[in-house]
């Protein structure tokens, strides 16, 4: 998303952190209080436990495949691996030195002592963002709206919904096409000096760069579409003649679904999500907006969902679970069964905001995948899930919340998800290559 020539110059300042402290006033009581009786019934939201041997791994494969994950180098923060609906190994870890050292030579108003502050000690509470695994939660959420008569099919036209692609040649887009990333609408790119959002050029790259903008959703809804036949330098880098409805990785398609649902019911999308999904699933999550004021900002639907990296876990059990989650369907399991499905045919690589992944051990994963190495993988049959996250600390200099504003003459009054190594301009100098790891935890399973 964020190119790295344009966040070089990027300064964090210093986050401000409030203590608030509880204090006790006196009991003047004359009695003592009976305790609370607790509860003895299980919270059917909460993580189980468990070692990987009691679930059939092993723990010297999945040291193996964490040591991969979070190599030096890579800015890995946590890895965790589920099986069966229980926790069977995790691991955390802060920016080490080098780490540290490599990236204050990359951001240069940031010293390494700064980064090591920001990015130091990292535990199983500690903050992670999703970039465009964001995606998939979208696409969940698409499949709520349908079970809740929102949207009626898939099949529908997005004009349907929208009234901005009605009235022209969009009008045969249907749902299906913009969840597949077959809309045939031009990518969108923004520029960080004029601040505006136009078809993409030749820097088109991570679906098409909307961050310089304080409305992403209008550029989204004005494109127009690719003509089949022409050659644009953001399809194969100008070579070839774009083919009708080819298939175009692009931020503005996931932009419209939230639209979609948004328009849909009077609750502002983060709220709606919140009750239909995260709540449901035990998820504690944020996610940020663009700078616009109308309805508190549009959700940042393609992008930038926090939550802690226990809680992406979740998406992928609710996966497993075809939809269900703590005894309750969240979500129609035809939507989910859809999704797996699609993953078994041998030439599938992405559906409905899912990517379907091989490794060389021969496993399919579905997995959705973000910017800077975050990543959610399940494997349907062996009922695992994969969770990678990369350091990460918001920076809410501007207004304290999660509005995307990034200013690189003011950075320090920018909102931004300053995750390492390149959304903050960093770079890797190790090998991250999330399929290598996901044979690893392929082969830790022993029976």
């Amino acid at each position: 998303m964020l190119k790295n020539r344009g966040c070089r110059n990027l300064f964090f300042s210093a986050l401000a952190f409030l203590s608030l402290s509880a204090c006790g006033g006196e009991d003047n009581s004359e009695s003592p209080q009976p305790a609370p009786i607790a509860s003895t019934s299980p919270d059917p939201l909460a993580w189980q436990e468990v070692t990987p041997e009691e679930v059939g791994l092993s723990s010297e494969k999945l040291e193996e495949a964490a040591s991969l994950a979070l190599r030096d180098g890579t800015y890995g923060q946590a890895f965790i691996v589920v099986k069966n609906g229980k926790i069977a190994f995790e691991k955390y870890r802060g920016i080490s030195q080098q780490e540290a050292d490599f990236a204050a030579s990359r951001i240069v108003e940031l010293s390494a002592a700064d980064l090591v502050s920001r990015y130091g000690d990292r535990d199983k509470d500690s903050p992670a963002t999703s970039w465009s695994v964001a995606k998939s939660f979208t696409s969940i959420l698409l499949g709520i709206g349908i079970d809740k008569g929102i949207v009626r099919s898939t099949q529908d036209t997005a004009g349907l919904y929208l009234n901005e692609l009605a009235t022209d040649a969009r009008s045969s887009i249907t749902l299906r096409d913009v969840l597949d990333m077959r809309s045939g609408l031009v990518p969108i790119c923004s520029d960080p000096t004029s601040r505006q959002a136009n078809e993409c050029g030749s820097e088109y790259a991570n679906g098409g760069n909307l961050i310089w903008v304080d409305d992403q959703m209008t550029p989204c809804l004005t494109r127009g579409l690719a003509q089949p036949g022409n050659q644009y330098p953001w399809w194969q880098n100008g070579t070839a003649p774009y083919p009708d409805r080819a298939w175009v990785y692009s931020n503005c398609d996931t932009m419209i679904l939230g639209e979609v649902l948004s328009r849909g019911q009077s609750d502002h999308l983060s709220e709606w999500a919140e009750r239909n999904l995260f709540s449901l699933i035990g998820m504690d999550a944020e996610w940020w907006t663009d700078n616009s004021q109308e309805r508190a900002g549009n959700i940042l639907s393609y992008c930038c969902l926090d939550a802690k990296p226990r809680d992406f876990a979740r998406l992928g059990q609710l996966i497993l679970n075809r939809g269900s989650y703590g005894g309750k369907q969240v979500i129609s399991r035809s939507y989910i069964d859809s999704i797996v499905e699609a993953a078994k045919q041998p030439q599938a690589f992405y559906f409905s905001q899912f990517w379907f992944t091989d490794t060389q051990s021969g496993r399919r994963f579905i997995v959705a995948l973000g910017f800077d190495g975050q990543m959610i993988a399940v494997d349907v049959e062996r009922q695992i899930v994969v969770v990678r996250s990369s350091l990460y600390e918001p920076i809410l200099n501007a207004t304290g919340e999660r509005s995307m504003l990034l200013d690189l003459d003011a950075t320090q009054q920018s909102n931004w998800l300053a995750s390492l190594p390149r959304g903050s301009g960093a770079e890797y100098y190790a090998e991250y290559d999330f399929r290598k790891f996901l044979d690893l935890v392929s082969e830790a399973v022993v029976n």
